[in-house]
């Protein structure tokens, strides 16, 4: 439950954070910071998948 807990969140600002640059709701500065923090969330959701079917 801890590691569906932790996806969800990291997804949920995932998601909002490429919404804010996609909406062009972001100055230049924030596209660049929001960017890179979606790059790592993307990262961590792509690499931490696999745990979840892993049996506790």
């Amino acid at each position: 439950m801890e590691t569906t807990g932790r996806l969800l969140f990291v997804a949920l600002v995932t998601c909002y954070l490429l919404g804010r640059i996609l909406s062009g709701a972001a100055a230049p500065a924030e596209v660049i910071v929001y960017g890179v923090t979606v790059a790592f969330g993307l990262e961590y959701l792509v690499a931490s998948w696999g745990s979840l079917w892993q049996r506790g």
